[in-house]
């Protein structure tokens, strides 16, 4: 009988209090410089569609006068996804960890492996998404912070 109560009261509190849903990142959006944390100033915009488990990023930045456009593909259900980045292959393992969504990614070039670990959040309002990135090339370790502006 007690058991029985006690399941019947676990249940009762999943319905009061159901799983926050999480954070949809769709849109359009461009860098705002201002609030970033950045080594070296640039612009970018990204157009996301996100439909979960499926996450499209399209970018548009220019660094140092250079125009770059990219689109990768992540899945953010756990599943290692492979991109390319400037010939270079991004493995990426996305998942979510309650409203935040984490990013553990490689990049693998002739050379060297950047690591980036990077975890994005999205404000209250829905109109400001936040990267914070921690890079790792060798020994050289570096964090950035990427807001971006809903447009």
């Amino acid at each position: 009988m007690l058991i029985t109560n006690l399941r019947t009261i676990a249940a009762l509190a999943a319905l009061a209090f159901p799983a926050a849903a999480t954070p949809n990142f769709s849109g359009h959006w461009k860098l705002n410089t201002e609030k970033s944390k950045l080594d070296e100033p640039y612009q970018e915009e990204r157009t996301i569609d996100h439909k979960d488990p499926e996450l499209t990023v399209s970018s548009k930045a220019s660094v140092d006068g250079e125009d770059e456009e990219s689109t990768v593909k992540y899945r953010t259900d756990g599943q290692r996804t492979r991109n390319m980045i400037d010939g270079d292959p991004l493995f990426t393992t996305a998942h979510w960890d309650g409203d935040v969504l984490v990013f553990d990614s490689e990049i693998i070039s002739d050379t060297d492996t950047t690591e980036l670990h990077d975890r994005w959040t999205l404000s209250s309002d829905g109109k400001h998404l936040t990267v914070s990135r921690k890079q790792k090339v060798g020994y050289d370790e570096r964090e950035f912070v990427y807001v971006f502006d809903l447009v």
